[in-house]
């Protein structure tokens, strides 16, 4: 792929436009303070001319670190040095040799000072530094200073701004605890004799936490000029403010160039806001808002909007995305989610993201509940719409209320007793197909209280039988036929049904592993074997066909089987001279098979094969050490001899600069996909990632995502490229895109982030 010559062009006006006029502006313009002068009698009169008269009673000799103070202020000034005169009646100190000069925070260090300890107004020259808030320190060849009124000027000045930025000048003045101006100075985040980028200025007015505004600038990479920036302006800043964002920049096959332009809006200490417009080359302007709340740390509420009319597609493009989260009086806690596109899909257009590229349906909710000891209450409403452009589906539970009890004990008995009770209102869209909408709600009502006995045959052997009963009550009946759809409602109906599980678990098996050297771990081995028997008695044909099958309540089946699990632990513990003595479970092996007692009986269907044994299950999870984890889990059917299911997902870091991660999910002549991630650090700030997509099953490509950052070793400026090759499926239809994302960040400065907040599909340990 060629990236056309007027991307660059188009690159570095963005640059230039950003840095000319500022990318984060401030709220509003504060007067400036007037520099008071330093330059004072009696301070310039030098008593070297009086220094031959030691005798005159006006002066006397301090020895050094003498400390010297002024009563009418709070905190004092305190003068050391090797050699110090005292001019008595001018209040004037002249020191020499290791002269340093405090005033609460602030210090100046010089070879020869010049302080007047009233007022606080001095001269300083050779080796002069001086150390102001913030982290601001200064070296300078001389400076007039006053320490009490928080002014100073320095010259032929190298230091830092704050915690962050390098400054140089020839003349440095300090207005106020936050305030310099600078002439003929730099400014850059990065370290070293030449910065890897620095802006050269003429002039340049300084507020930490806040800004510089500058003039006759110069951006230039190493001591190469990039720029020539008549007036700019560069964020200093470590709280919000309102202001535009960094631009995004990418250029893709299908919309062409893409540049996204933001403002962010600081409305107060607890509410911002973003606005924004992306020119899309070939789709035209797509707009967008996001609104951020959080007026208590109880309560957050986002809103975010997008708005396109498609050029390309000549389609209109909408989405709607808001979530709030909100602790209510009483312990409720009320949780939503609004999800809402238009009909031309949007995530499967534009967005990035595999996740939200590959989904189905929108999912809108709200939930409130409360949960105590031992019970809980749930209030959930939800509704789903399809997002493929051929269906119009749409499900809804409007709403949904569950109390739940978890198992508690009754009194001094050893039973236990749980229950939970729930109300459904349905909303059922019948008819897929965009043309026509059937759509019918339903109520259900269901009980299930149940009842356990823990029985402890041996410490090392527990059997638990459970009994459960269930009434659940239908207010109609809904049957549909086929295209064109017919629904046929009927009378309410309800089911009732036992259900008894007995679970006997033991005996358990373990073995510790020591070592010699009492520092390294040690090991356990655990075998927890479990036996469990499920008998729900058969429900009539009749009524099991009146029941539309929605969750699990409702998909109930006729049960008895008899199942085995064995389940294998390996447990670490550190050392004694280990700093993490924490027990760990490092890996877990989960073996499993059902046995069906009706169908090993002979009750089958007729004209099939008895087959009671189920297919058998192996899961597991492990990660060994911080480098190497594996989870895979298969099912296995030995009567057909096929692995139905298998799963694997592994990573591996080699060292510090290599690692793999690879995941394949496969259904037998269904699925099978893969997907996979290759890391790569390399030396000098280098990273680079390779992620892949690929439908085994139908031998396609999905999708590539490779991605290339630097990050300089002061961690003062780097980049990323992003590189994304996917096809995009609508329907029938397939179409290839090629998309390329820019991201530049000058620290202190912003960022030219072509991929903000988007994760695509690389993944890491």
């Amino acid at each position: 792929m060629k990236i056309k010559p007027k991307i660059y062009r188009t690159f570095f006006f963005i640059l230039l436009l950003s840095l000319a006029t500022g990318w984060i502006l401030p709220d509003s313009w504060a007067q400036q303070d007037s520099p008071l002068p330093l330059e004072d009698p009696s301070i310039t009169e030098s008593p070297d001319s009086e220094s031959e008269h030691p005798s005159d009673s006006s002066y006397s000799e301090t020895s050094p670190a003498d400390k010297i103070s002024s009563d009418e202020l709070n905190e004092p000034v305190n003068l050391t040095a090797d050699r110090m005169l005292h001019l008595v009646e001018k209040n004037l100190v002249k020191a020499e040799g290791h002269v340093v000069v405090t005033y609460g925070a602030r210090t100046v260090k010089a070879d020869e000072i010049i302080v007047n300890t009233e007022t606080g107004k001095g001269q300083a020259k050779g080796n002069v530094v001086m150390t102001a808030e913030q982290g601001t320190k200064f070296q300078a060849d001389k400076a007039q200073f006053n320490v009490k009124a928080e002014k100073g000027r320095l010259f032929n000045v190298a230091g830092k701004l704050g915690d962050l930025y390098y400054i140089t000048g020839e003349e440095v003045t300090k207005l106020s605890e936050n305030h310099y101006t600078a002439e003929d100075a730099t400014l850059t985040t990065c370290t070293g004799e030449i910065p890897d980028w620095r802006i050269d200025v003429s002039n340049a007015d300084v507020i930490l936490d806040d800004r510089a505004w500058f003039t006759g600038g110069v951006f230039r990479i190493k001591n190469i000029p990039i720029l020539y920036i008549p007036v700019g302006y560069v964020p200093i800043l470590t709280e919000r403010k309102s202001g535009f964002l960094a631009p995004r920049v990418s250029t893709s096959n299908v919309d062409g160039e893409t540049i996204a332009m933001t403002y962010f809006w600081a409305i107060n200490q607890w509410a911002d806001a973003t606005l924004g417009a992306d020119y899309i080359e070939r789709r035209g302007i797509r707009s967008h808002a996001e609104l951020r709340l959080a007026p208590s740390k109880t309560t957050y509420t986002q809103i975010n909007g997008i708005f396109l009319e498609d050029n390309l597609t000549q389609e209109t493009f909408w989405k709607l995305d808001a979530v709030h989260r909100q602790e209510l009086p009483l312990g409720f806690k009320l949780n939503a989610k609004i999800d809402q596109t238009s009909k031309a899909n949007f995530n499967q257009t534009f967005q990035n993201q595999t996740e939200l590229r590959t989904r189905r349906s929108s999912d809108s909710y709200a939930t409130l509940f409360r949960k105590w000891d031992n019970h809980s209450f749930d209030v959930l409403a939800r509704y789903r719409e399809s997002e493929q452009f051929t269906l119009d589906e749409s499900f809804g539970i409007l709403p949904s209320v569950t109390y739940k009890t978890q198992p508690m004990k009754l009194g001094s008995l050893s039973a236990y007793f749980d229950q939970e009770v729930s109300y459904t209102n349905f909303l059922f869209d019948f008819d897929p197909s965009v043309a026509t909408d059937v759509v019918d709600t339903t109520q259900r009502v269901d009980f299930h209280p149940s009842l356990a006995l823990p029985i402890n045959i041996a410490p090392w052997l527990q059997l638990t039988p459970r009994v459960g009963f269930r009434e659940t009550f239908y207010n109609k009946e809904i049957q549909v036929s086929p295209a064109p759809v017919i629904v046929t409602r009927g009378d309410s109906f309800s089911r009732e049904m036992l259900d008894v599980n007995v679970l006997l678990e033991g005996p358990k098996f373990n073995r510790v592993f020591l070592s010699n050297d009492p520092d390294s771990a040690s090991y356990k081995h655990v075998i927890e074997p479990r036996l469990q028997y499920d008998y729900i008695p058969d429900l009539d044909r009749n009524d099991r066909a009146k029941i539309r099958l929605v969750d699990a309540i409702d998909a109930v089946e006729d049960v008895n089987q008899l199942s085995f699990f064995l389940v294998q632990r390996l447990l670490r513990k550190g050392g004694a001279g280990s700093k993490n003595s924490e027990v760990m479970q490092i890996a877990r092996l989960e073996i499993s098979q059902s046995y069906n007692l009706d169908e090993a009986r002979g009750i089958v269907i007729p004209g099939s094969d008895r087959r009671p044994f189920s297919p058998i299950r192996f899961d597991l999870d492990s990660q060994i050490s911080e480098n190497f984890f594996l989870n895979t889990d298969f099912t296995y059917d030995f009567y057909t001899d096929v692995m139905e299911t298998w799963n694997i997902d592994t990573g591996i870091k080699l060292n510090q600069w290599l690692m793999l991660i690879f995941e394949r999910r496969e259904r037998n002549d269904q699925t099978a996909s893969i997907l996979g991630t290759l890391d790569i650090t390399l030396p000098k700030g280098w990273n680079g990632k390779y992620s892949i997509r690929y439908d085994e099953f139908n031998d396609t490509l999905l999708e590539h995502n490779t991605r290339l950052t630097y990050n300089d070793k002061c961690m003062c400026w780097g980049f990323t490229i992003d590189y994304i090759d996917r096809n995009i499926f609508t329907g029938t239809l397939k179409t290839n895109e090629t998309r390329v994302m820019f991201s530049i960040s000058l620290k202190g400065l912003g960022n030219f982030d072509g991929s903000r907040g988007r994760s695509f599909i690389h993944r890491s340990f």
